[in-house]
């Protein structure tokens, strides 16, 4: 069975509007209301991986008063933890103490505002950067897996401390396991990739059975500097090409 995985990084601004503005639902926020109408389209699963603060705003905040509807859609939308807030390679060289608060804090928010079924099981760190501490400190927060940047052939890139060798597999496809984690490599992330490139990027990820595509929730937004108005196109685009060519969505815990 072919399968493609989908992950939004760098969530936090919705939490913050959808408290703001008191919504009667999640899905009456145009963000949400955009992920719903992708999933029934084309039955896309979709994770969400969270900060926990922004200027002016925590995930403490946010209401548990939705907790049924996150919970009544939590077979196709999860969250998981990201970083504690939007700032470079956070946890690079951060110990096991400061990476283990960080994500017990953002995972007592969601089973706090969401539902157990909600908490992912994967997640993909800010960056992807960790010590071997902080990865320690994941698996005992209950993360079974992580999505994270190889780089190419030509221009390799490691990740989540891991080695040359296992990096070199993951940018060809391969799911590892490692100490008790599985690791993939994300194959593309769309708001870096113009529309007109996007089907052809896909098309040399086509012998691969499993594909990972992701993208960042600002971009979303008219006010971003970098905002995409083809934010949905976009989507719509990947989602169809990879449908037509028999690819079914899962969680990447659903893989592993």
């Amino acid at each position: 069975m072919k399968t493609f995985c989908f992950t939004v990084d760098d969530n936090i601004r919705f939490f913050k509007e959808i408290t703001e503005q008191g919504l009667g639902s999640i899905f009456e926020h145009p963000y949400l209301a955009m992920l719903r109408r992708l999933h029934e389209r084309f039955g896309v699963k979709i994770q969400l991986n969270l900060f926990f603060k922004m200027e002016g705003f925590e995930l403490s905040q946010m209401s548990d008063r939705y907790a049924p509807e996150w919970d009544s859609v939590s077979d196709w939308l999860k969250l998981s933890f990201h970083s504690q807030l939007e700032n470079s390679a956070p946890y690079e060289k951060s110990g096991y103490d400061e990476v283990y608060a960080d994500c017990r804090a953002v995972h007592e928010q969601i089973l706090r505002f969401a539902s157990p079924g909600s908490l992912a099981k994967t997640t993909t760190v800010h960056y992807c950067r960790t010590t071997s501490e902080g990865l320690s400190a994941l698996s005992d927060n209950g993360v079974r897996g992580l999505l994270g940047l190889f780089g190419k052939a030509d221009a390799p890139r490691t990740s989540y401390s891991l080695d040359e060798e296992k990096a070199s597999a993951l940018r060809g496809g391969e799911i590892l396991s490692v100490n008790g984690l599985a690791f993939a490599s994300l194959d593309m992330i769309v708001n870096t990739v113009k529309m007109e490139k996007l089907l052809p990027k896909l098309e040399l990820l086509l012998p691969r059975d499993s594909i990972r595509i992701m993208i960042h929730e600002q971009y979303f937004y008219a006010d971003y500097p970098a905002y995409q108005p083809d934010f949905e196109a976009k989507l719509e685009c990947v989602f169809g090409f990879l449908c037509e060519n028999g690819y079914r969505s899962l969680f990447f815990e659903e893989l592993i």
